[in-house]
C-alpha cells in the first residue's frame, strides 16, 4: 500500500482531488492534506509519504521551493505538480529539480489517476530494486563469512598435509574461493608462539584471549594486505601474507609491524609472545616453510618476547650436519615414505664415503638423526620411550663404528618410527596423566597452570594436546567431569545440591546450577526429581 500528501492553498481543489480519485483502486490507504508548505514539512518530517502533489504558486512559499526542500530531505518522496499556467519555464523548473510529471489545472482525474499509476509503478520498481539488493548484500555477506571459514579450512588441510599443495590443487581452490593470488605468487609464514599469560587465565577464558589475538593479528599485521590467520592442528596460530605485486612490503617494515602487535598484545591482552617470521618462499613450498617455523619455535629457549627474522636466524645458527635437511626429514616421516628415507640415508653414506669421514662426524650425524625423530614424535604427542619398549637402544660406539652400520641402524629406526606414526595411537600418556588429575581434584578449584606443573610442561602446550588428542579443550573437559560426578552424587546420595557443589569446588551455588544446566539442560533440582 502507499500514502499520497496533497498540498494546494485552494481548499476545494484538495477536496475535489480527494473525492474524484479513486484512491483505493490505486492502492492508496492514506492521503494527507497541507494547505501551505510549512505544514507539508511538518507532515513529511512526521509521517512516511510515498507521493506528493503540490500546487506550484502558493504563498509565503512556492511548489517549487517546497520540492527543493523535500529532494534535500525526503529524496524518495514521487512528487506530482499542478500548475495553472502551461508556461513551459515552469516544466523546465520542475524537471530540473526532480519533479515525475506535472498536470495543468483544472485537473482531469482520470489524467490524474493515469500519472499516479505511473509514479506508483516506477515506486513499486524502486521498491523491488531496494530489496533485491538487500538480498544479494545478506547473501553476499553470508558468502563472504562462510567464505573465511572454507580458506581457513583449505589451508588447514594442507598444513595437515590431508591435500598437497601442488598447483593444480592450488589453482582450484583459488577459483573457487575467489582468493586475489595466483598458484605461482609467494608467500610469507608467520608463527605466532604464546610464551606466558601475565594473568592467571582458565583454560576458557584463555580460549576468549586467542580469539582476541586472532583478531588483532587481522587487523594489525594483516590490514589491507592479502593474507589470512590460520590455527593448525596443533593449536598454532599461523599468519600466511601472499607476497604479489600488490601487496609487496619489505623484512625491516614487517618486523616493525609485528613488534608493534607484540607491545599491543603484551600491554591489552596481557601475554608475552614472539612472532617467527619465514623467508618469501613459492606456494608450492609452504609445507617446507610451515615446518622450518615448528623446528625453529621449538628448538629456540633463549630469545623470547621477540620478532625473529629467519634470514638472521639461518644466517647465524651455523651449519651443522643436518642443518639444512633437518626439515626435510621430518617431512618424510610425516608422510610415512620409508623407501624416501631410505633413499635418504643411502644417498648421505655415499657421501660420506666419498668424503672419508671421521668417527665424529658419524656420531654427529648420529645425534642430528635422533633429534629429527624426537622431533617428529614430538609433534605428534608421542613420547620416544614408545620405541625401546620391547629392546634398548643400541650403544653409540656401536652404531657408528662404521658407515655400514650407521646405515643399518638408521634404516631400523626408520621402519620403527614410520610404524608408530601410523600403527593405531595409543593414548598419549601425558593426556591420561592429566585426566587422571582432574579425576582426583574434582573437589578443589584448580587452574591450568596446575595441570601444567603437574606434568612440566608449558600450559599453552598442554591446552593444544589435549585438544588435539580428545577434541575437547580442558575447561569443556574438567566441566563434563564435574558434572557427570554430580549427576551420580544428585541420584545416589541424598546430599542437598549446595553441599554436591561445594564438593565439587564450587564455592558460588548459582554458578553451579547454571553449568550443571547447560550442560544437562535442567537445573539440578529438576535433575534430581526427574
Amino acid at each position: 500500500m502507499y500514502t499520497a500528501l496533497l498540498v494546494d492553498d485552494e481548499i476545494f481543489a484538495v477536496k475535489g482531488m480527494i473525492s474524484g480519485v479513486n484512491w483505493d483502486r490505486l492502492g492508496i490507504s492514506e492521503v494527507y492534506e497541507a494547505y501551505h508548505a510549512s505544514t507539508a514539512k511538518e507532515r513529511l518530517l512526521q509521517t512516511h509519504v510515498d507521493v506528493m502533489i503540490c500546487d506550484i504558486e502558493m504563498p509565503d512559499e512556492t511548489g517549487l521551493e517546497l520540492v527543493e526542500w523535500v529532494k534535500a530531505i525526503r529524496p524518495e518522496v514521487v512528487v506530482l505538480f499542478l500548475t495553472c499556467h502551461a508556461d513551459f519555464a515552469f516544466a523546465q523548473k520542475a524537471i530540473h529539480i526532480g519533479s515525475f510529471d506535472y498536470l495543468l489545472k483544472p485537473v482531469i482525474f482520470s489524467e490524474l489517476e493515469q500519472v499516479l499509476q505511473s509514479a506508483l509503478d516506477s515506486i513499486q520498481e524502486r521498491r523491488e530494486l531496494k530489496e533485491s539488493t538487500e538480498h544479494l548484500k545478506k547473501y553476499q555477506s553470508m558468502w563472504e563469512h562462510k567464505k573465511t571459514a572454507l580458506i581457513e579450512r583449505f589451508w588447514q588441510d594442507i598444513l595437515c598435509q590431508r591435500l598437497l599443495p601442488n598447483r593444480a590443487t592450488l589453482r582450484s581452490a583459488f577459483e573457487e574461493y575467489q582468493l586475489p593470488i595466483e598458484v605461482l605468487s609467494h608467500v610469507t609464514l608467520i608463527l605466532i608462539s604464546v610464551e606466558e599469560w601475565g594473568k592467571h587465565f582458565s583454560a576458557r577464558d584463555e580460549e576468549i584471549m586467542s580469539f582476541a589475538l586472532r583478531n588483532a593479528a587481522e587487523e594489525m599485521i594483516i590490514g589491507t594486505r592479502h593474507g589470512h590467520v590460520v590455527e593448525d592442528n596443533r593449536g598454532n596460530m599461523i599468519i600466511m601474507l601472499y607476497r604479489d605485486s600488490m601487496t609487496s612490503i619489505h623484512d625491516d617494515e614487517l618486523s616493525e609491524v609485528c613488534t608493534s602487535y607484540l607491545k599491543a598484545c603484551q600491554q591489552y591482552l596481557y601475554c608475552q609472545l614472539s612472532c617467527y617470521i619465514s623467508e618469501v618462499a613459492p606456494l608450492t613450498d609452504i609445507m617446507k616453510s610451515y615446518h622450518t617455523l615448528l623446528e625453529w619455535e621449538h628448538k629456540n629457549v633463549v630469545q623470547q618476547n621477540r620478532v625473529l627474522l629467519y634470514r638472521d636466524y639461518r644466517n647465524h645458527r651455523g651449519d651443522g650436519m643436518l642443518s639444512v635437511s633437518l626439515m626435510d626429514w621430518a617431512d618424510w616421516f610425516e608422510k610415512g615414505d620409508r623407501e624416501k628415507l631410505y633413499g635418504l640415508v643411502e644417498h648421505q653414506m655415499v657421501t660420506f664415503s666419498e668424503q672419508q669421514v671421521t668417527i665424529e662426524t658419524l656420531e654427529a650425524f648420529y645425534h642430528g638423526f635422533l633429534q629429527v625423530v624426537y622431533y617428529v614424535l614430538h609433534r605428534k604427542g608421542l613420547s620416544a620411550q614408545m620405541l625401546y619398549k620391547d629392546a634398548a637402544m643400541p650403544d653409540l660406539s656401536i652404531v657408528t663404528k662404521s658407515i655400514s652400520s650407521l646405515e643399518l641402524w638408521m634404516k631400523q629406526m626408520i621402519g620403527s618410527v614410520t610404524g608408530l606414526l601410523f600403527s593405531k595411537r595409543p593414548p598419549n600418556s601425558i593426556v591420561q596423566k592429566i585426566k587422571d588429575y582432574i579425576a582426583s581434584h574434582l573437589d578443589v578449584d584448580f587452574n591450568r597452570e596446575d595441570l601444567a606443573d603437574y606434568v612440566f610442561l608449558n600450559p599453552a602446550y598442554i591446552s593444544r594436546l589435549f585438544k588435539a588428542e580428545t577434541n575437547l579443550s580442558l575447561s569443556d573437559y574438567i566441566l563434563q567431569q564435574r558434572m557427570n560426578k554430580a549427576s551420580e552424587l544428585l541420584l545416589n546420595t541424598d546430599q542437598p545440591v549446595s553441599q554436591i557443589a561445594i564438593n565439587l569446588g564450587y564455592g558460588n551455588f548459582s554458578y553451579f546450577a547454571r553449568m550443571f544446566k547447560r550442560v544437562y539442560g535442567v537445573t539440578p533440582q529438576e535433575y534430581r526429581k526427574k
